[in-house]
């Protein structure tokens, strides 16, 4: 099992194919994945008269793409045949292409990857199947299996969440609180792209803002202003420009152009701290520099205070023309053996306690058992292969569980898209003294949230 590094981005920018609209983006899909790079995918049926299943996600960031393998080995079993199409490294891509295949009814999908966002917009759009008798569900962690419900209807089952973790390089100091975090030079996730409105979600959290922009909560334009606003100004002095007539900007300037994997490269070149996502210890892992021998040359925590529960979910298709065989899959791929692979093979953190050697009644961080990828399989590795040992496993398990008790979902909205747009266009005007005032904010967030389109 050879353990490839991969540098795409669950939350990436970059996108490979530019998002269309309408049916015409079921042909441009369909078209463009039959030449996309370095894939063995054929494209898309035109048609719903088909015997195989169709999962559509993100590009594959798991160690050794172990997404793939789960759908391989699913195909194994004696089950019929399942595809795994990876749409594109952004999420606002894969938003807008599985959106566009929903909008047009097209059958071309049977099970969605989809961020975790997204449920009330597709739920609300009539575009997926309830799984209501999806089985075993006291076994998720609830907070990622409430991100699958809408209105009281379960719509989507957790497949890996995201929490955001602190990474620490040898001899760094762990900060106290999180504005000691802030002044730190720690590396962080500002360009403009989902994980700028993360990041600042984050900084409003941990700034007193706790209950704010969560879930089904809508705050009022005042408390946007008084609350909201002020939290954000505060985040932006650390991240802002240099002042006219002096050097150098504040501690988080640099971060203002990083994702993912640029506030990871920050990270290898020496940052002392980096707030990311938990695929990131494996990903790390895979570099000589971050190894000595064995042993690696950075540690991971929980962050310091609230951190949003990310990650993404599976859903069925409402135009699938073979749905039960479809709800199978979600069970299959969400059950505990594979959230187990997922988590010791692939590096991303599973949405099931029993993935982690918990239960429902038993999960203090503490309690958490593993094993590592080769002792699951009970396969050999190869030579020159990098492997997490269970020490290394455990203690990235632990630092899930804990922040997992300290996560926020992002806002719970039809409109997400909406809100995200212009959330992050005015938190980037505040970082850029563009002159933004806390009234427009206020008015531009929370018609944001109802679907309105405003900015600042």
């Amino acid at each position: 099992m050879t353990r490839r590094r991969r540098w795409s981005l669950p939350h990436g920018r970059t996108a490979w194919l530019s998002a269309v609209g309408g049916a015409a983006a079921t042909l441009v899909c369909a078209q463009a994945l039959a030449f996309w790079p370095g894939s063995s995918y054929e494209a898309l049926p035109s048609h719903c008269d088909r015997s195989e299943l169709v999962v559509a996600g993100g590009t594959d960031v798991s160690l050794n793409s172990q997404r793939r393998q789960l759908i391989q080995k699913w195909n194994t079993g004696g089950n019929p045949h399942a595809t795994l199409v990876e749409i594109a490294e952004s999420t606002d891509s894969q938003h807008s292409q599985i959106k566009a295949m929903q909008e047009s009814r097209g059958c071309g999908y049977d099970v969605l990857i989809m961020d975790n966002t997204w449920t009330a917009e597709f739920a609300a759009g009539g575009y997926l199947r309830p799984l209501d008798d999806i089985g075993n569900r006291s076994d998720f962690f609830p907070a990622a299996l409430e991100t699958g419900k809408w209105h009281g209807k379960q719509y989507a089952v957790p497949f890996n969440v995201d929490v955001g973790l602190l990474y620490r390089r040898d001899g760094a100091q762990a900060p106290r609180d999180w504005p000691h975090l802030l002044g730190s030079g720690v590396a962080m996730q500002l360009d403009d792209y989902e994980g700028l409105t993360v990041n600042a979600l984050e900084a409003v959290w941990n700034d007193g803002g706790g209950e704010l922009l969560t879930g089904e909560r809508r705050p009022d334009e005042k408390t946007l202003r008084t609350r909201v606003f002020p939290a954000l100004k505060r985040m932006a002095a650390r991240a802002s420009d240099p002042e006219p007539g002096t050097r150098t900007g504040g501690p988080l300037t640099a971060s203002r152009s990083y994702d993912e994997q640029k506030s990871m490269e920050a990270f290898m070149a020496g940052a002392p701290l980096m707030r990311n996502w938990p695929y990131a210890f494996s990903t790390l892992a895979t570099e000589p520099g971050m190894r000595d021998g064995t042993r690696l040359r950075y540690a991971v925590a929980a962050l310091p205070g609230h951190t949003v529960l990310g990650g993404q979910n599976l859903a069925v298709s409402k135009y699938s023309p073979h749905p039960d065989t479809a709800l199978r899959l979600v069970e299959y791929l969400s059950g505990t053996e594979s959230q187990k692979l997922l988590f010791s093979c692939g590096g991303f953190a599973p949405g099931r306690y029993s993935a982690l050697g918990l239960r429902p009644g038993r999960h203090a961080a503490a309690d958490v058992q593993v094993r590592s990828c080769s002792a699951f399989t009970q396969e050999r590795l190869d030579p020159g292969d990098v492997e997490l040992d269970q020490a290394q496993l455990t203690e990235l398990g632990t630092a899930v569980v804990n922040a997992l008790d300290r996560a926020r979902p992002r806002p719970a909205t039809p409109h997400y898209s909406t809100f995200t747009g212009t959330f992050r266009g005015c938190v980037q005007k505040l970082f850029d003294r563009t002159g933004t005032d806390a009234e427009t904010f206020a008015r531009a967030v929370g018609r944001s949230l109802d679907g309105r389109t405003a900015s600042c």
